[in-house]
């Protein structure tokens, strides 16, 4: 998403102006501070839908409209704030806050979804927690807790930064979460099916042996006997087919663990022979283990204890396997008994003589046929679950494993990006905070600030690498006492590698006399004086189109 301009206007004390935005980096730099530059950042994202708590003096957004044209790929839109109201395109779509942040996840094509904590259940979200890895409040951001607390509305869910991440880098387990629920509801009407079918069985055994009648000149007997068999039979035979990809798939896994255990052996074998090799030579030499052998020694066997347990996890999966063979085999016989009696049935004929005989036969026939149907038709549903729960099952160990290999290459980008800022900085420690750790970050001052810096833009980074979704970045200043000359230099020179190099829209605010730490010239500044908004009059009050249809 590229957001274009941003025209704010402020209806009671008669004051308005329009902001246009590059679609890389926007610089909003002032003289000096307390001109303005948090007051349109904050607006921005605020007219985005961001619920923004501590506002500069002076700007009162009770009395202000905003409006802001974006686009997202082909699709663009004016979104007109007016204090908890949005306006789509003008007055086409009016929405409150909760119907906005539904519209903006469909602007985005993405659909968020979170624990809440009370009661815990998935729950839609609002704007500020679609846009919480994007936006960093030069008030609230800063204050030691990274992400979690740049809002007062993340604390109504349960995990909220961490969900919302996993969904942007997409390792949400939420997929995982549907795919279980559907497999759930299909075995529960499994499990209803195949307790129809033992009703219908029992009824079935009043009625005797069906026979199909031999079609004759005289009483020109009906084939749809000998269709049931046959559809019957057909229905068996699919059964055979399955049971038999299922015996091969099993087979195939039986065949891979006894290979794995068979190199694991060797290996079991090998780390044994080292460890006896050490004992020995201490023996002979009459002496105590020296650190190195001790050392050599410990990693032998916890390797070698590793490998134990593989091998005996691998001989109870065996068990399992071996287990579920041998149940297939004996349903695989069960079905093929009863495939060869219908087939012997459908070859066995009887002439009838008179009417009599053969109106009784039929009606027998007829009732038994109808449960045998019945039968059919159930075992083909339950043929048909049975191939959903796999193709279900299947779906969801791609997905954990595809969500492993993202996550561990995410995790292995964050280590080298830790290590990375940590040579840049030299004087922070970085290597304290783990992935996915939104707890408080320690350290006051100058020093917090550097490690806050370091974590926002490596998250920045991350999201801007593993996610599909472009938003704007925004890092409203973080600076707001004197630092040292020395202290700025290497702060703004690790923005400007690190920050200001992302490929999505990005937003920072800075003052003129730190413009000279930055060394590169592909920056579209936008300079601010006080105050931001112009009065209005003649030149300007043809930006009141912009809110003319809003109503």
């Amino acid at each position: 998403m590229i957001i274009e301009y941003i025209v704010i206007y402020d209806y009671i004390n008669g004051r308005i102006n329009k902001f246009d935005f590059d679609s890389k980096t926007n610089i909003l730099i002032s003289d000096g501070n307390i001109v303005g530059k948090s007051s349109l950042m904050k607006s921005v994202y605020y007219n985005l839908g961001y619920s923004i708590k501590v506002w500069p003096e002076n700007w009162c957004i009770d009395n202000m409209m905003f409006q802001l044209m974006v686009r997202n790929e082909e699709a663009k839109h004016s979104i007109t704030r007016h204090k908890n109201l949005f306006y789509i395109d003008g007055n086409q779509e009016v929405l409150n806050e909760k119907e906005y942040s539904m519209w903006l996840q469909n602007f985005l094509n993405i659909s968020i979804k979170i624990k809440k904590k009370k009661p815990k259940e998935l729950s839609d979200v609002y704007s500020s927690e679609v846009l919480l890895p994007f936006y960093i409040d030069q008030d609230k951001s800063w204050s030691g807790y990274l992400f979690s607390k740049s809002s007062d509305s993340f604390g109504r869910y349960n995990s909220c930064v961490k969900d919302i991440f996993d969904i942007y880098f997409g390792i949400s387990n939420n997929e995982i979460l549907e795919l279980e629920i559907e497999k759930s509801e299909r075995k529960s009407e499994l499990t209803t099916l195949i307790q129809k079918l033992e009703v219908i069985k029992k009824l079935g055994e009043d009625y005797p042996e069906l026979k199909e009648p031999l079609k004759t000149e005289k009483f020109g007997l009906s084939e749809g006997s000998v269709n049931e068999y046959l559809n019957r039979i057909n229905i068996l035979t699919s059964s055979t087919m399955e049971i038999n990809n299922k015996l091969l798939d099993n087979d195939i896994m039986i065949d891979e663990l006894k290979i794995e255990n068979l190199e694991l052996e060797k290996m079991k074998k090998k780390y044994e022979k080292n460890i006896k090799d050490i004992n020995h030579t201490c023996t002979l030499c009459n002496s105590k283990l020296t650190i190195e052998q001790s050392v050599r020694r410990f990693k032998i066997r916890n390797n070698l204890y590793e490998i134990v347990y593989i091998i005996e996890e691998n001989k109870k999966k065996l068990i399992q396997f071996e287990e579920k063979r041998t149940a297939l085999r004996s349903t695989k016989e069960e079905i093929l008994a009863e495939q060869k009696y219908y087939e012997e049935q459908s070859k066995n004929y009887k002439l009838f003589t008179d009417i009599e005989s053969y109106i009784e036969e039929q009606a027998t026939q007829k009732s038994a046929l109808s449960y045998l149907k019945m039968e059919g038709d159930i075992i083909k549903r339950k043929f048909s679950i049975d191939e959903v729960i796999s193709g279900i099952s299947k779906d969801i160990a791609k997905k954990k494993r595809e969500i492993k290999k993202k996550r561990d290459a995410i995790n292995q980008k964050y280590l080298y990006l830790i290590n990375e800022y940590e040579r840049y900085f030299k004087d922070i420690k970085l290597s304290d905070s783990k992935f996915y750790d939104f707890k408080e970050v320690t350290g006051s001052g100058i020093y917090g600030n550097k490690i806050l810096l370091a974590l926002y833009t490596l998250y920045a980074n991350l999201i801007n690498e593993f996610s599909n979704y472009k938003l704007p970045f925004a890092m409203d200043s973080f600076i707001k006492n004197e630092i040292a000359a020395e202290q700025g230099k290497q702060m703004f020179a690790f923005l400007e590698e690190y920050y200001l190099t992302l490929q999505s829209q990005t937003f920072f605010s800075i003052i003129e006399d730190n413009k000279k730490y930055l060394v590169k010239e592909n920056y579209h500044f936008i300079n601010l004086s006080k105050p931001i908004l112009n009065e209005l009059n003649a030149q300007n009050e043809n930006l009141l189109n912009f809110f003319e249809n809003v109503k």
